[in-house]
């Protein structure tokens, strides 16, 4: 007997329209939380922290169609995490080690300048959108190809909806991944923005590295 796929292929975007988002499924982000990512400032594709990018793909969420490369239609996508060790986790996930220096890497925390809506996949929601409409909390930590259908087909499916809240696979703290729409939300300046050099960042980063396991350099 075919064991089941972890995280099926999603639905054809018509069928996830037509099943539609129940309020439960929702999460609204206020403008008074504070998301964290780790940038490289320095080296290919870099981006200004508030900007969306529309290359790839290449991580979980990335809704830019095929082949890899910068979306024809600029479809773009922004990720950010809910504390600064989540942000450092996903940043330096390949190797495991936090590199201060190398690309010049910051640690930046904003307030998103609007409420943004996103649908909500993590573990801790009311809802239960990803199984209602056939898939499962994989979305989390499936395979990057089939995730990224899903995040094509949502944007296909719900053209104004802001992203989604998703948990990290390496820190479990919750995550967003936001598409186009959430371009408008994007605040002109920081709440914090530092370099992963500066002093007053290396308590910080030396507990994440603990309770992480990972590695700082």
């Amino acid at each position: 007997m075919a064991s089941t796929p972890m995280l099926p292929d999603p639905p054809e975007p018509e069928a996830l329209r037509a099943l539609g988002i129940r309020d439960e499924e929702v999460r609204v982000i206020d403008v008074g939380e504070v998301w964290w990512r780790v940038h490289r400032t320095l080296g290919a594709h870099v981006l200004a922290w508030n900007a969306l990018r529309t290359y790839g793909p290449v991580l979980r969420f990335d809704p830019h169609h095929l082949p890899a490369g910068e979306d024809p239609v600029g479809r773009g996508v922004w990720y950010g995490a809910s504390t600064p060790d989540g942000a450092l986790a996903e940043a330096f996930q390949t190797d495991r080690t936090i590199d201060r220096d190398r690309d010049r890497p910051y640690l930046t925390g904003l307030s998103f300048a609007r409420p943004v809506t996103v649908i909500d996949v993590a573990i801790d929601s009311k809802g239960a959108w990803a199984t209602r409409v056939g898939g499962t909390y994989a979305l989390s930590t499936g395979q990057h190809h089939t995730s990224q259908r899903w995040a094509r087909h949502i944007v296909e499916a719900h053209p104004d909806i802001d992203g989604l809240r998703y948990n990290s696979r390496f820190a479990g703290a919750p995550c967003l991944a936001l598409f186009t729409p959430a371009g408008s939300a994007m605040p002109d300046r920081p709440e914090l923005s530092l370099p992963l050099t500066h002093p007053d960042l290396a308590v910080r980063i030396a507990g994440a590295a603990r309770r992480l396991g990972y590695s700082v350099i």
